[in-house]
């Protein structure tokens, strides 16, 4: 057996992680997908109070190539949704639990990059040759 952790563990560790506090897990999260995928996130949060400047992370959308997926956190529990969109036009939305959430996210950010990377080996060709 190899030293990696396999994808049960990542996902085991993820919710004791998620669980120990939904609030600093949303804003943590929200922080790191911001940084590994620029301008494709969009962060919702609300202020805490009327009269509070503190605010919390209350969803969080990564938009990918074909699919819109939403994680938020209300009443102290979160959810996690993907929506398949084409064109600016949804055409369907279904609830995923979180580990099977996050497998899919993790696919399509894989393949946005491998993309990315496909296009700038192109481009560099292109203005080597």
């Amino acid at each position: 057996m190899s030293g990696l952790p396999n994808d049960f563990d990542l996902n085991a560790a993820w919710f004791r992680k998620a669980q120990g506090d939904l609030k600093a897990f949303m804003e943590a999260f929200a922080v790191r997908l911001e940084g590994a995928v620029p301008g494709r996130v969009r962060v919702e949060r609300r202020k805490d109070g009327l009269f509070s400047r503190a605010s919390h992370v209350t969803r969080i959308n990564v938009e990918a190539q074909q699919h819109l997926y939403t994680l938020a956190l209300h009443a102290g529990r979160l959810t996690a949704q993907r929506a398949k969109v084409v064109r600016g036009v949804t055409l369907t939305t279904e609830q995923m639990d979180i580990p099977n959430w996050l497998t899919a996210l993790r696919g399509d950010i894989q393949s946005m990059a491998e993309l990315a990377g496909s296009a700038q080996d192109v481009l560099h060709d292109f203005l080597m040759s």
